[in-house]
């Protein structure tokens, strides 16, 4: 279902199917999905319709543009760095267009939504809260429900820390795809109340595309960011 089609087109994969059938004046866009079907009359009859996975924050509402994954502790020494692997929710998005001006005009997914709070409730983030078991190397994932995330972790502090929470502002996020969605992470821990995190902009390997992103369409004054720095802990 991910990549490029050129209308007309069907895709049918499981229980998703999405096409866009041109008419004399305008085409008709159809996705059917578990429990929900959208229908959208697009007004050009050609073009290019992307369809990839996209920042796994925007259902069911725009409620919040962190991501939190939860674990099972890790314990890492001073000065050590370990890498591991989590699984997050895939959210799918469409786009129309050509010539690389491309616009959003649906978004999917078959996991639903759970939110949380990092920090206080005076002063923290609501968060899209993510339960991950933790992997030593890329596990198999089902592509149309679940992604990759690849987070090395540094411990630069002096003393032995337990980590089992990253939180991710969604503006840098940068996902790819092949056979399933991946991001690479990376966290730096200072102390056991504060980490900074970030998400790699390059592709983890050959073959694998850039996905379009949804945060870029959207009409916002908050510019993006290189880091998020996380102020009120590592662990539960």
């Amino acid at each position: 279902m991910f990549g490029v089609h050129h209308i007309p087109f069907r895709v049918d994969t499981n229980d998703i199917s999405v096409q866009v059938i041109p008419g004399d004046a305008f085409s008709t866009y159809t996705r059917t999905s578990p429990g929900e079907k959208v229908t959208k009359q697009l007004g050009y009859r050609e073009g290019k319709v992307i369809i990839n996975p996209v920042e796994p924050v925007n259902l069911p509402k725009e409620v919040t543009g962190m991501l939190e994954f939860h674990f099972l502790p890790v314990t890492l020494s001073p000065g050590s760095t370990i890498t591991l692997y989590l699984k997050f929710p895939v959210e799918i998005g469409v786009f129309v267009g050509d010539d690389e001006n491309y616009t959003l005009i649906d978004v999917f997914s078959r996991a639903p939504a759970k939110y949380s709070l990092y920090g206080t409730p005076e002063k923290g983030f609501i968060t899209r809260h993510v339960e991950s078991e933790v992997y030593d190397s890329a596990p198999s994932s089902n592509p149309l429900e679940e992604g990759v995330m690849t987070l090395s972790i540094k411990n630069s502090s002096r003393d032995w820390i337990e980590v089992s929470r990253a939180v991710f502002d969604v503006s840098m996020m940068r996902l790819f795809y092949g056979n399933t969605a991946v991001m690479m992470g990376e966290m730096e821990i200072i102390s056991r109340l504060i980490a900074i995190t970030r998400i790699s902009g390059t592709p983890p390997g050959d073959g694998m595309s850039t996905a379009l992103r949804v945060y870029p369409t959207r009409k916002s004054l908050i510019p993006e960011k290189l880091f998020f720095m996380m102020e009120y802990g590592v662990g539960d």
